[in-house]
Parts: C-alpha cells; structure tokens; sequence
C-alpha cells in the first residue's frame, strides 16, 4: 500500500488515469491473445497491442515539449506523436512536442518554447511547476527587430530559464550545418577527380542567390562595388536571373538552384544579412557540400567552423581585391583546387533541424540544476556582438538596401 500512496504523490492524476486505461487495454488484448489462435487475431489488433506494450510505461517519463506560439519552418518532427523522437534517432527518445494546448496543457508541460519574433507580449501562463522550463527560441540576431518592434515589455526578467539560438552560449545551440572528420579518407576528391567533375564545362567565375533584398552587414553596397571589377550573376527574387523552377517545399526548392550555381561557378557568395558573432546560416553549409567554392561574408568564426582553405572570406579584402584575388585563382587550376583539399576527409550535413529539439529532449532528462534568466535583455541584446564593414576596415560607398522587415519569409529560404 505504501508502495501506491508513494507513486500516485510522484504522479500526477491524468498520468495515473492514463495508465490504469493502457493496463485495461493490455488485460483485454492479452486476454483476447490467449482465448484465440494467432490466426484469428487481426493483424491491425496485433499492432495495436504492440504499440500499446511499448508505450504504457513510455508514458510514465513522457517529456511533454509545448510550442506556445506559431513559428516558421518545419523542426523535422511529427506533432503529437510519442516516437517522433525515436523516428529521427534523438539519443532520448521520451518527449512528445506539440503547438496543440488542449493535447498539451501549459499547466503540464515539462518544456514551453516561446518563439521571440513573434512574442507580442510576456505570457501569462498560471499554475506554473517546479519541473517546467521556459524556453526562448530565436534564430535572428537581435539587430534583425528592434527592441521595442512588438511594443512588448521593456524586459523580461526572471521569466525564461533556457534559450535556443544560434549563440555558442546558449543552453541549446541551433546550428545549421556541421562538418566532421572522417574516420578514414574516401579518396573519392583528389585533384584530377575533383578536376575532371568540375571542368565538364566551362564555369563562369562567380553567382549568388539571394531571397531577402535588405541586410544590416551592407552585403548589397559590397557586392555592387564588386561588380565594377568582374562579373557577378545574381539569381532569386532579389536579383536579375531566374533559377530553375521545381516543386515542394521552399527548401527543396531551392535545391536545384544550388546546384546549377555550383555547377556553373567557381564561386558562389554567400554573404549573410547580418554580422554578428556565431551567426551563420544554412547556405554556407549547403555550398560547401557541393563543388565550387563559398565566399563568406559574416561575423562566425570560419576557421573554427570549416576546414582550412575551403572558403574565402571577403572580410578579408576590400571589393576590388577580392576581384584580383579571384581573377588570380580563375588563371590557375592548382590554386583554385586547393580549395578542395579537404574533401576527402571531412562531411558536410547542411542542416539537421532535429538537432535543437534532440537537444533539448536531452536537457529534460538531466538532472541540471534550476535556472533563470534574472535580465534576458542582457544577454540578448546587450552581449551579442554585431558589427559592420567598416570594423574591419572595408569602407562601403553604396550601402545598399537595409529594410528588414520581412519575417513572413519562411526560415528554410534564410539568406
């Protein structure tokens, strides 16, 4: 008897219901199982009394995920579905992550996840428990929205317990690629190989692609500097060519655009909107998969992030030397293939946007002490470093377009 008063105190009454109902179920299959012949049990029976024994005692430690507010993009889950995370092969599998409050109240959640762009103001959530984290997720870097852009609080202190962002010192980085060692060479890109795919017809020297027409790091007034020294195609809705049309989603659309530009260019820019420490976004990592050679224009630490010599930092130069820099590489075939080195020993994976709520899966069923966010604006205003050309020494003449405002663009087209 002490043994029941025990774990009904430790859970709670809709927990309990919960699983009094699956043993019911269980009794009754079990019994249906030994009154009739395998034979005579339908198949879908059987999988229901599968699912049933594997999730019983699932339920018991069930990490429930809530999405408080509407957000752009697909996190590669399944909504309200106990083995999404098994499916995706998260190292914890016991949590569930649902935008659905009526499946997954507030009152019991163990994690909500407040996305920030769209928090117009502080929610008010009632009941609040000891086990539950407050989550801020947020993709952008903070000069993306004003402070005051939704007219929500000053500040909200004491509210949120752990964040998700790109930010190396968030709780739970959100990163859009990763490159790792391989165990063994592939020898599959040695130079003649590299240069035998690559040189299948001739390329032109340097593309880009670009979906937001405004950025903050002044890529536009670089890149129209650039031109005057060599040509460079621009391709999506902010430029003057059209990229091959496919269906499906956003990011699979853009796909094959990415690939006819890696086809036909030895460069290909990948310039960011912002720069801001750590902030990179998922087309550096979809071009460095491929074969042509990204230029970067951001705040990330490259170096840290991608093996030496496998891009071009245009921080480094100003525009009319990155022009000479690649002319220079154009003329040779041994320069320009260096850049590929790396190849046989390293693996790109673009974007494993599993990877955040694996994460925090992870966290939930840690024993980490608690924790608050005493000023939110202190760490996500005040210490993220964001900074211009000009920091590095790069004057700009034409600063280009630098309306931002277009957070309806779903997040698999960042650019």
């Amino acid at each position: 008897m002490h043994i029941f008063k025990t774990l009904f105190s430790q859970l709670d009454r809709h927990r309990v219901f919960y699983l009094l109902w699956l043993l019911f179920l269980l009794n009754v299959f079990t019994f249906k199982q030994l009154t009739l012949n395998e034979d005579d049990v339908d198949s879908k029976e059987l999988v229901i009394i599968k699912r049933i024994d594997r999730s019983a005692f699932r339920q018991l430690d069930m990490k429930k995920i809530l999405m408080w507010n509407p957000w752009y993009g697909d996190f590669g889950f399944a909504l309200d579905d106990d083995f999404a995370f098994s499916r995706v092969g998260c190292k914890f599998t016991n949590c569930i992550l649902s935008k659905n409050k009526n499946i997954v109240t507030p009152e019991r959640a163990d994690a909500i996840v407040f996305l920030y762009t769209n928090l117009c103001e502080l929610p008010k959530v009632h009941g609040r428990q000891e086990y539950q984290r407050f989550v801020l997720l947020t993709d952008d870097p903070p000069m993306c929205y004003p402070r005051n852009y939704f007219e929500r609080n000053n500040l909200f202190g004491s509210f949120f317990n752990w964040t998700i962002s790109y930010r190396e010192n968030a709780d739970v980085t959100w990163k859009r690629g990763w490159i790792e060692k391989l165990d063994k060479p592939t020898k599959k890109n040695s130079f003649s190989q590299m240069r035998l795919r690559t040189n299948k017809k001739k390329k032109k020297l340097v593309g880009w692609y670009v979906a937001r027409c405004g950025s903050m790091s002044k890529r536009e007034g670089y890149i129209n500097e650039l031109k005057e020294y060599i040509q460079v195609d621009s391709f999506g809705p902010c430029g003057n060519l059209s990229c091959p049309e496919t269906n499906g989603s956003p990011g699979e659309a853009l796909q094959p655009c990415l690939d006819m530009l890696a086809d036909n260019y030895k460069f290909v820019l990948a310039f960011e909107r912002f720069i801001c420490d750590d902030f990179v976004t998922k087309r550096f990592f979809d071009l460095l998969s491929r074969d042509t050679v990204p230029i970067v224009f951001g705040g990330a630490d490259y170096t840290r992030i991608a093996p030496p010599h496998s891009f071009i930092d245009a921080l480094s130069f100003n525009p009319r030397q990155l022009a000479d820099r690649l002319l220079e590489l154009d003329k040779s075939d041994r320069q320009y293939y260096r850049h590929f080195w790396w190849k046989d020993f390293y693996q790109v994976t673009p974007l494993l946007s599993t990877r955040p709520f694996c994460d925090l899966c992870e966290k939930l069923n840690s024993n980490l002490p608690r924790k608050v966010y005493r000023d939110i604006d202190a760490w996500w205003y005040n210490s993220t470093k964001c900074s211009g050309p000009e920091d590095r020494g790069i004057v700009i003449r034409n600063k280009g377009n630098e309306d931002l405002h277009s957070i309806q663009i779903p997040w698999s087209l960042d650019d």
